[in-house]
């Protein structure tokens, strides 16, 4: 191994570690400033509840959720400069254009992002957590635990605020040549399986609507996804075309 690609390797790691550095203190930042407001978050994670209480079973879990709910916060609203900082670390490896193209589409992927969010909270929530305490009779009624439960809402939040994420991941896998549109393409009907069944998994409530109603949006993502990668391939092609009239 050279000297020279030695240090490639070295620096390609100082890097990383310079933006995870980054991250981490602005998401300590912005999680202090969620501290001082988590009374007012978790009223806003427990309403896909409902009415029903919460408790904490030992002394010190109200302090620890509270502190969780506080981190939750202060990723979220950290999360544009997670975003910026991802796109950073990646963009040596591109084109000028690809570059151009990149940084352009952040507002783009913060907005699927927190649309992500808002989908969880407005439609797979809800309708997940109340098929799983219709469960409840007199011989079983629901006792939640504030950590069980925000882990819950915390952890079904930030995976499908990332899903939403799905046109720019199969982009830049598209790009260092991990999958590719013509591959997709013939697979799309799997795909879509996938997403229904990665749906049903994610709400599992027996009426069809709901199943529709969530996969929905999952279904356009993917085709967004297919068509970003589309117009990728016919970018590069004719790069390619070009380099080559030109030699």
């Amino acid at each position: 191994m050279s000297n020279e690609f030695e240090m490639t390797i070295i620096e390609h790691l100082d890097e990383l570690r310079k933006r995870i550095i980054i991250c981490i203190i602005f998401t300590l930042i912005f999680s202090s400033v969620a501290y001082v407001k988590s009374a007012f978050i978790i009223d806003i994670l427990k309403l896909p509840l409902g009415d029903i209480d919460l408790v904490f079973i030992t002394p010190i879990e109200g302090f620890l959720t509270k502190l969780k709910v506080a981190v939750f916060g202060g990723m979220v609203l950290a999360s544009p400069v997670m975003f910026l900082q991802t796109l950073l670390f990646i963009s040596p490896a591109m084109y000028k254009k690809e570059k151009i193209f990149l940084f352009l589409s952040l507002p783009f992927i913060i907005c699927l992002f927190f649309g992500g969010i808002y989908f969880c909270f407005s439609f797979i929530l809800p309708t997940t957590l109340r098929f799983l305490m219709s469960f409840s009779n007199d011989s079983m009624q629901p006792m939640l635990s504030v950590n069980k439960y925000f882990s819950f809402v915390i952890m079904m939040t930030l995976s499908i605020g990332l899903i939403f994420e799905l046109p720019l991941v199969m982009l830049l896998l598209s790009k260092f040549g991990i999958i590719n549109y013509e591959m997709l393409a013939k697979k799309r009907k799997y795909a879509l399986l996938v997403i229904v069944v990665i749906t049903a998994i994610l709400t599992p409530t027996p009426d069809a609507f709901t199943l529709l109603a969530v996969s929905l949006p999952l279904v356009v993502l993917f085709e967004l996804s297919l068509g970003l990668m589309y117009l990728n391939n016919k970018i590069i092609g004719k790069r390619r075309a070009k380099d080559e009239q030109d030699y």
